[in-house]
């Protein structure tokens, strides 16, 4: 089992189908710190989403946010997903064709907001103008 706030393996993502699994899922993710992601069934298929609320650690910069954009938006493009929504604070992507590949994709995105969020925290976001006299480098 992963350490609280830890990227989640596929496997032991959450299938939040039932509201109470939905439910129990995020006051879990609430009570470590972490960042909340789960599959549901949407239908015949799968739904991934993602929820930065659930943790207490500061959002993931807009800037860094486009990356997360770039992928959804290739899944997309590849017919992974007809539909990808991403916000400052959550993502979500349907529908999907399998159980497994709903997981893969639910990790890949948990374990790329928490290193962008780690990474936000190690080394915050610099002014515009550089610090130093003459603004040159």
């Amino acid at each position: 089992m992963p350490k609280p706030g830890m990227p989640i393996q596929a496997a032991l993502i959450p299938d939040c189908t039932e509201p109470e699994a939905h439910r129990a899922a995020y006051r879990t993710a609430k009570a470590n710190d972490a960042i909340f992601v789960c599959i549901a069934r949407h239908g015949q298929r799968w739904k991934v989403q993602l929820d930065v609320m659930a943790s207490r650690k500061p959002y993931v910069p807009e800037q860094a946010m486009a990356v997360l954009q770039s992928a959804a938006e290739a899944l997309v493009l590849d017919g992974t997903v007809e539909q990808a929504n991403i916000g400052a604070d959550y993502i979500s992507m349907w529908p999907i064709e399998t159980e497994e590949r709903a997981r893969e994709i639910g990790a890949a995105f948990h374990a790329a907001i928490y290193g962008l969020q780690l990474l936000h925290i190690a080394a915050p976001s610099q002014p515009v103008s550089p610090p130093w006299p003459g603004g040159g480098r």
